[in-house]
């Protein structure tokens, strides 16, 4: 009984370290850039494996990989932040870590290989930069907050580009630029938001967050204005006419996610007030932001019908 409890207890740490969750948006993520793309060209051929599911594969592959890494390189910060995450507690070792992020690494640019020879590129790319992130950039601040940005910008970017080479029309994925550039903006939010309700960990293991290098409340107002900037960004995709009203309605629901959150922030002053509601916002903006995505892939789906 024993065994079967600490197997119970490492096997949860294996399931916590792949972030699962953000696993399955990465899968939405790439559906919707294969939408995007699919949706422009009039639908014209049906999907298949190459070009929707093995794309899919390859960035939760690539992404589970990165999550995996991001843990191995954090296990010290996250003895301080998080010491319930998988490393810290135990349940994975650092070097079961890096060997199952490699492995899952590896696998996902092999895989892409047979997308094709731009998809292996652009794959090699992103892996590349996200282990580059979890090793040295994270630590710069505002340039770890771009690159992680970019790469939740490019799993939408990448399901449009498969298509997009199968067609041997690259400009193709452009259609994809406005969900990815919504994506880029959110989770740039979203990562400041973070480094505030982190900084207490990130300043004892020298990480220079935009909270640390520029104070609490300075991270604080400039999440809100990306909070205001996706508010107000977020009808012109309707208004252009390139999506429609299943897309207005949805994000009207992460917008109203987002007011809230913006009036909480706003009316926190204090730099231990803030730390503490950066912590309960965090969990609404990853809800608005799922919805975001929803509200794209939702309409694209209405429209491919």
């Amino acid at each position: 009984m024993v065994n079967m409890s600490r197997l119970t207890w490492r096997i949860s740490g294996f399931i916590e370290i792949l972030r699962i969750h953000n696993l399955l948006v990465s899968a939405m993520a790439t559906f919707l850039g294969f939408e995007a793309v699919y949706v422009s060209v009039g639908s014209k051929v049906l999907p298949n494996f190459t070009t929707l599911i093995l794309p899919i594969i390859i960035v939760v592959l690539i992404a589970a990989g990165g999550y995996v890494i991001n843990d191995y390189y954090d296990a010290e910060i996250d003895s301080v932040n998080k010491p319930f995450r998988p490393i810290p507690s135990g349940r994975v070792s650092r070097a079961e870590a890096l060997t199952l992020s490699l492995m899952l690494i590896f696998l996902g640019v092999m895989l892409s290989y047979y997308v094709g020879v731009v998809s292996l590129t652009y794959a090699v790319f992103n892996a590349a930069l996200l282990i580059l992130y979890s090793k040295r950039l994270k630590r710069e601040g505002v340039i770890g907050n771009l690159v992680i940005s970019m790469a939740s910008a490019n799993s939408i970017i990448f399901g449009g580009l498969a298509l997009s080479e199968t067609y041997s029309d690259l400009m193709l994925t452009t259609y994809t630029l406005i969900p990815a550039i919504y994506a880029f903006i959110f989770t740039l939010m979203r990562e400041i938001v973070k480094g505030i309700e982190d900084v207490a960990g990130d300043m004892r293991m020298g990480v220079k967050t935009l909270a640390i290098t520029k104070g609490v409340k300075y991270s604080s107002k400039v999440s809100l204005l990306l909070m205001i900037s996706i508010a107000l960004f977020s009808p012109y995709p309707y208004l252009l006419g390139i999506y429609g009203i299943t897309y207005l309605v949805l994000v009207l629901i992460t917008d109203a996610l987002l007011i809230y959150s913006i009036i909480r922030l706003a009316r926190t002053t204090e730099e231990l007030e803030i730390i503490k509601t950066s912590s309960t916002l965090r969990s609404y903006t990853k809800i608005a932001m799922l919805i975001g995505i929803i509200s794209f892939l939702a309409d694209l789906i209405v429209k491919s019908l």
